[in-house]
C-alpha cells in the first residue's frame, strides 16, 4: 500500500498536479509577416509569468528590448531566431518593456509586467 502511495505522489509531482509545484503557463506572442508584426502588439503579464515568442514566419527575426540599443539596461535579447524557432523569457520584474526586431526595426511591441501582489484578488 505504501509503495502505491509513493508511486502516485511521484506521478503527481512529475505532472505538476500538486499545489505549489505548478509552473505558471507562458504568455504567447506570435511573430507575423504583416502589421502589427507581433501579436498581441501590447502584452500585459504578471511577475513571474514566462513569455514566449513564436516565429512561424519564413524569415529570421530578433526580440530585442529597446534598452539594449539605447541608454537603458538590456532586459532581453533573443539573438537570431530562425524560422520555426521560439524564444522564452522565464519572467521579468515589474515594468514597461518596449522591444523590436533588430533586422526589421518597423516591427515593434511592448510587454508590461505588473506586480502580481498589487492586482486585486477575485
Amino acid at each position: 500500500m505504501t509503495i502505491v502511495r509513493i508511486t502516485i505522489v511521484c506521478a503527481l509531482l512529475a505532472l505538476g498536479a500538486l499545489p505549489g509545484s505548478a509552473t505558471p503557463p507562458h504568455f504567447k506572442i506570435t511573430i507575423e509577416n504583416g502589421s502589427p508584426y507581433f501579436f498581441p502588439p501590447a502584452a500585459t503579464v504578471t511577475t513571474g509569468t514566462p513569455i514566449r515568442w513564436d516565429n512561424p514566419t519564413p524569415t529570421e527575426h530578433t526580440i530585442t528590448h529597446d534598452g539594449c540599443v539605447s541608454d537603458g539596461p538590456c532586459a532581453f535579447d533573443s539573438g537570431m531566431m530562425m524560422p520555426g524557432e521560439d524564444y522564452v523569457l522565464p519572467g521579468l520584474p515589474p515594468g514597461h518593456y518596449p522591444y523590436h526586431c533588430r533586422i526589421h526595426p518597423i516591427m515593434r511591441g511592448t510587454v508590461t509586467v505588473s506586480d502580481s501582489s498589487a492586482l486585486p484578488q477575485i
